[in-house]
C-alpha cells in the first residue's frame, strides 16, 4: 500500500493527494496483452519460447507472484518448500508410465476387475482361503 504525496494523473484517472493506492499484482498475470490465454490454466505457458524473458522472475515486470523488493512475500520460501515436499512425495509414491506400460496396467486392472466380479477369495475363520462364486455367473 502506498500513499500519493501529490495529485497524480495517469491516463484518464486522477489519484488525489493523500489517497492510498494498493497495487493488484496478480492482475499482471492475467493480462491478455502479455500472455495469450491468460485466463486459462496452462502450466506449460512458462515453457513456451516467447515467454522466456517473461519467466525470469528477477528481471521481468510480468512475473510477480510474491511481490518484490522490501515487501517481498515472507511466505515465498514456505511455498517453494511445500512444492518441493509435494514433488518428492509424488515422485517417490507414484510411478510414471509410458503409453505401453499404461495399456498393460489398464489391461491388468480390467482383468483383475473381471476376475473379482466372477469369484471372490474369502479368508475363513480357520485361516484358510476359500473361493466363492456368485450364483448365475
Amino acid at each position: 500500500m502506498r500513499e500519493a504525496k501529490e495529485d497524480i494523473q495517469y491516463q484518464d484517472f486522477v489519484i488525489p493527494k493523500e489517497c492510498f493506492v494498493v497495487p493488484f499484482l496478480s492482475a499482471v498475470h492475467l493480462d491478455e496483452n502479455v500472455y495469450n490465454g491468460a485466463l486459462n490454466f496452462n502450466p506449460w505457458r512458462w515453457m513456451e519460447p516467447e515467454n522466456e524473458e517473461k519467466r525470469n522472475r528477477r528481471t521481468s515486470p510480468f512475473y510477480a507472484p510474491f511481490g518484490g523488493g522490501a515487501r517481498f512475500c515472507p511466505g515465498a520460501e514456505l511455498a517453494r518448500l511445500q512444492i518441493a515436499l509435494f514433488l518428492r512425495y509424488f515422485v517417490t509414491t507414484y510411478r510414471l508410465l509410458n503409453e505401453v506400460e499404461k495399456r498393460q496396467f489398464q489391461l491388468r486392472r480390467s482383468l483383475r476387475r473381471l476376475r473379482t466380479r466372477c469369484s471372490r477369495s474369502v479368508l475363513s475363520s480357520s485361516g484358510t482361503e476359500e473361493r466363492c462364486r456368485q450364483r448365475g455367473i
